[in-house]
């Protein structure tokens, strides 16, 4: 089923699509959904063929539900499941990069002994046009215009809710029913970027995410999923938060030449909290003091929310899920006159298995910068209309 949630914004509208069945009835179903909101924009792209034929490979071997989802695209639009001229894994219309800032609070560390991951989600508000160099057209959206939140129930597999933007088969943050939640981050970094511009064999960035909710219950299970992955980036190399519901997590990096992968542990003093924002974490273990002069690169005030983020972890209070909402937002961008806005915010709880999440609502809304709270909540199964979020059924699937 899909649903829009409307009445929040004139900038964004976030949809909710929630698909259950084996991976290819969720695949057609995702395609459909896609379909009815994006048209022809959503159909799949072309694709070179000998190097497809090694991407169906890959992903047949290491996310066989990614691949039977693709052959239910196939179905939905009518393309041969064996035509390699088209890749199938990915149901989008716009390339995406991301600035973020996430905070992971273990059960210890809260008040109710919940896991809590926070995370805000910062991009611009630019056009695919402008993005690139060139005109808006008439009546073209901002690229952050259309959210998806995405809630699989697989007959097999594990259950999940994620929010992303650009790629509904990927995710850019989630959650799945054993509490495994992750987060990715754009990498601040200085060399000069080589992104792919196009499909490869491996996962792009948003594929990370999904394929980690898919495949694994645990941090140690994730850990092992990352370093099996091949990986590289459509538009920017990102990094990655992963936390599960028995207080562990971890930061997931590549060097700034993409040569090694490094683990960062959550620091000691901080009791088990993690705080990750854009700098890379095994280059500035501690950004106290230093300043964002661009010198590391395409992030705004990555060492500054770092640092307002972790004096707040430091305290080692335990917090609420509220307490992760203020922290949150005292790094979030609502400033009119920046580049860059925080399009939403969202605290997932790694036990209750739920996620709440604001989203921006454009710049002087009388009602405040975001929306009221969206919860979703995997655990238990009810009706697809939220009534505290505005929903409306503007389609069933």
């Amino acid at each position: 089923m899909l649903v829009e949630i409307d009445g929040q914004s004139d900038l964004l509208t976030v949809r909710h699509v929630m698909a259950h069945g084996d991976a290819f009835t969720i695949g057609r179903k995702l395609a459909e959904a896609v379909h009815v909101v994006h048209g022809d924009a959503a159909l799949p792209r072309r694709a070179d063929p000998a190097r497809e034929r090694v991407r169906r490979r890959w992903f047949e071997l290491h996310h066989p539900a990614l691949a039977a989802r693709g052959r239910g695209v196939a179905d939905y639009f009518g393309i041969d499941p064996d035509d390699m001229t088209v890749s199938l894994d990915v149901l989008g219309t716009l390339p995406t990069k991301a600035g973020c800032s996430v905070i992971v609070h273990p059960g210890s560390g809260t008040v109710g002994g919940h896991g809590l991951l926070g995370r805000n989600y910062d991009f611009g508000l630019t056009t695919l046009s402008e993005f690139v160099g060139s005109q808006s057209w008439p009546g073209e959206r901002a690229m952050v215009a259309d959210p998806w939140i995405v809630e699989l129930h697989p007959t097999n597999g594990l259950a999940s809710v994620t929010i992303g933007m650009g790629d509904v088969l990927g995710a850019m943050d989630g959650i799945n029913s054993a509490g495994l939640a992750v987060a990715l981050l754009a990498d601040d970094v200085n060399p000069a970027l080589e992104p792919s511009g196009g499909l490869q064999v491996g996962l792009a960035e948003s594929q990370v995410v999904r394929y980690l909710l898919d495949t694994c219950s645990t941090v140690a299970e994730a850990h092992d999923a990352l370093y099996i992955a091949k990986h590289y980036y459509l538009v920017l190399p990102c990094h990655f938060v992963v936390a599960d519901r028995t207080g562990a997590s971890f930061v997931w990096e590549h060097s700034s030449h993409r040569n090694r992968e490094v683990v960062v542990e959550p620091d000691d003093r901080l009791g088990g909290r993690m705080v990750c924002t854009n700098h890379l974490l095994h280059r500035w273990p501690d950004a106290t003091g230093l300043i964002d002069d661009g010198v590391v690169g395409t992030a705004t005030k990555s060492f500054e929310r770092w640092t307002t983020l972790t004096a707040q972890a430091s305290s080692l209070q335990p917090v609420s899920a509220n307490d992760v909402r203020t922290q949150l937002t005292s790094v979030a961008f609502l400033d009119p006159e920046a580049q860059t806005r925080t399009i939403w915010s969202a605290v997932y709880d790694l036990h209750d298995l739920s996620v709440d999440a604001v989203f921006f609502r454009g710049d002087g809304h009388p009602s405040g910068p975001f929306s009221s709270s969206i919860r979703i909540e995997l655990a238990r199964p009810r009706p697809l209309v939220d009534a505290a979020a505005n929903g409306s059924i503007s389609d069933g699937h």
